[in-house]
């Protein structure tokens, strides 16, 4: 049986184009765009879509929420395969 995703999608001025993958059983680390091909995200990733901010704990990265449109067009103009699984 093939295990069925949800992304969500957000956009960071340090790490690029992120994606994190939630199924109905668990929510996937985030990965990053590099190289042609997702990569699992830093630690620095998850704080930028979490906006852990300023505590003294958090590196205080930042990324925007994106749509599946808006994804999908970023990805579309940049060769970025949005949904392709590792």
């Amino acid at each position: 049986m093939t295990e069925k995703f949800e992304f969500y999608f957000y956009l960071s001025e340090r790490h690029g184009l992120i994606r994190q993958r939630h199924s109905a059983t668990a929510r996937d680390y985030p990965e990053v765009w590099r190289n042609d091909r997702w990569v699992t995200g830093t630690p620095y990733v998850v704080d930028a879509i979490t906006g852990m901010g300023e505590d003294p704990y958090s590196c205080g990265e930042q990324a925007d929420d994106l749509t599946v449109a808006d994804a999908e067009a970023y990805a579309s103009t940049r060769g970025i395969r949005l949904y392709e699984v590792l």
